[in-house]
């Protein structure tokens, strides 16, 4: 802007210095009027002579003079001096302004890249802090690896001991009630006297019964001793596939089932159906021909029936055991690592709290309450906060997990309940029966209360 105000302060100099020649009047047009020569027309009121003629030239003089001026202005003036100028400075400014452009350009194309290799800089390094699983992190997921395939063990085992325990209350041909109560009876006193009896027992009068040692003292008793048997392990020998064969040799007693197998069941026959029912002959039931004898078929029903509520009591007892029952061998290392932390270092105590092959129970009491008696749980909180929201979800899924659990308990105890009401109300049922079938009578019909 200063340079161009320059040019035009240099322009109006050089325009105001030309010479500007406007033909004098002659001397003799300057005369008085009286004396003016022929050829002037007229005086002016200051006695000076004019003339027309001369007039007209003056002003195609002046008229030439600013023509010619001004063809100097653009032609010589502008054209040759101020145009080129102009444009060297146009292109000047614009080489100037597109380098300025570009330095402009380059500086926000340093800033993006910048912000963008910023940007990435904090990707990254949320990457690292938000997958970066720490080791609490891994326990949870170390802790549930089979734990699939151990539930799957324990319905399996909850199902075969289920089964197990209704063929001896039904006499199946295949156990050693098959022979009728005698039978079941005689084959339990013999394992008693062999494996369970304790001498000290009935006031130290058992020396009689037993004059043998048990075959293996650490069990005596366990045929009645609930909380030894099935409540203090975590994980039992049960197994009843191909890959609890392996456990029967461990047994003291006999080689067919494991140690904790024989157990269960004898603690069973304990606790469910002690007296069998006895054997119904075949002439009770039928006649010669096959035709169902009433009122033999009739209490051999009600001897099912009795069963079949006994069959709703022993479900929790066999789904405890099934729960217990071994699982998969592969997280065993896991667990034992998980126990070492907590300061559990022999490997004999490890394998005699957990078992060879932990169970599902076992399992789902490290997940559910062991696991949280570490203090180094504690001390792990102090993590990142996405490992902190994994945790909190794994701990929500292994809620589900007991949750589910719980809930499969409460139906088995609901269905408990049903058929404690269902055995309470067969009195009083039996009674209104009894009334709407005796004789007619005028007397009015009394129903129990």
């Amino acid at each position: 802007m200063t340079f161009m105000k320059r040019v035009i302060v240099v322009v109006l100099a050089v325009s105001l210095s030309l010479p500007f020649f406007v033909p004098s009047t002659p001397a003799w047009a300057q005369q008085c009027c009286g004396t003016c020569p022929p050829h002037v027309t007229s005086c002016s009121e200051s006695c000076a002579c004019t003339s027309e003629k001369q007039k007209k030239k003056t002003i195609e003089h002046l008229k030439q003079e600013f023509i010619n001026h001004r063809e100097w202005l653009v032609k010589e003036v502008f054209e040759k001096h101020l145009l080129p100028a102009l444009m060297l400075f146009t292109e000047q400014m614009s080489a100037m302004a597109m380098h300025q452009v570009v330095a402009i350009g380059a500086l926000l194309d340093a800033k993006h890249q910048l912000e963008t290799q910023r940007l990435f800089q904090e990707l990254t390094a949320r990457a690292h802090k938000d997958y970066h699983p720490s080791e609490g992190v891994c326990t949870f997921g170390t802790v549930t690896r089979s734990l699939a395939a151990s539930e799957r063990n324990t319905e399996l085992s909850t199902a075969a001991f289920s089964s197990r325990l209704i063929q001896r209350e039904l006499l199946s041909a295949d156990t050693l009630a098959g022979n009728g109560q005698m039978s079941d009876m005689a084959s339990r006193i013999a394992q008693f006297r062999k494996l369970y009896c304790s001498k000290v027992s009935n006031g130290n009068g058992l020396s009689k019964l037993c004059p043998d040692e048990s075959k293996d003292p650490s069990r005596m008793d366990y045929d009645v001793n609930y909380t030894a048997v099935m409540e203090t392990p975590l994980t039992l020998k049960l197994d009843f596939t191909s890959e609890g064969d392996t456990d029967h040799k461990d047994n003291k007693h006999v080689q067919t089932l494991s140690a904790d197998e024989e157990d269960v069941f004898a603690l069973s026959a304990n606790l469910f159906a002690h007296r069998v029912s006895p054997i119904m002959a075949q002439t009770f039931l039928t006649d010669k021909d096959g035709n169902v004898n009433v009122n033999g078929a009739y209490h051999y029903m009600n001897i099912r029936s009795i069963a079949a509520k006994r069959s709703v009591a022993r479900n929790s007892f066999a789904a405890i055991a099934g729960m217990k029952s071994q699982g998969e061998k592969e997280v065993k290392p896991y667990l034992h690592a998980l126990l070492k932390e907590m300061g559990v270092a022999d490997e004999k105590e490890l394998t005699a709290f957990l078992g060879d092959r932990p169970s599902y129970y076992a399992q789902m009491e490290l997940m559910t309450k062991k696991i949280y008696q570490n203090p180094m749980f504690y001390t792990d909180l102090y993590d990142k906060p996405a490992n902190i929201d994994r945790k909190a979800v794994s701990m929500q899924a292994i809620e589900l997990m007991q949750r589910r659990d719980i809930y499969r308990s409460a139906l088995r105890s609901e269905a408990i309940l049903a058929v404690m009401l269902e055995t309470a109300l067969i009195e009083a049922q039996d009674k209104a029966v009894n009334e709407l079938n005796r004789p007619y009578t005028d007397l009015p019909i009394k129903l129990p209360d």
